[in-house]
């Protein structure tokens, strides 16, 4: 849900699905809906020697705060996890996972 838009066009963009008080000044946080990824992670293994595989699913999303454009990639499971980054690391991020596949063969 989103405030009622203010006068002169102004208020919470058509994009966003966050609640915000409608005496927020426009500086206030606007936040898209997740979209969910399905993945397949490497944890940990906690007590032992070895990693586990576990599925789980991101939420990632973009969130407009202070004037900064961040995007954020959150396991569901586990929030404190996340990556919340500009939307400027997250397009390097991007170019760099197409370059390391680009230039590693790993035989698949």
């Amino acid at each position: 849900m989103h405030a009622d838009h203010q006068p002169g066009g102004t208020g919470c963009p058509a994009w966003c699905t966050g609640f915000h008080d409608p005496t927020e000044t426009e500086d206030g946080s606007h936040r898209s809906t997740p979209w969910p990824v399905a993945v397949i992670e490497r944890r940990a293994g906690g007590e032992g020697p070895y990693d586990r595989i576990a599925a789980t699913e991101l939420a990632v999303g973009v969130e407009v705060r202070w004037g900064e454009t961040w995007v954020w990639i959150t396991p569901e499971d586990d929030v404190r996890r996340g990556l919340v980054l500009t939307r400027e690391s997250a397009q390097r991020l991007i170019r760099a996972l197409d370059g390391i596949f680009d230039e590693v063969t790993l035989g698949h």
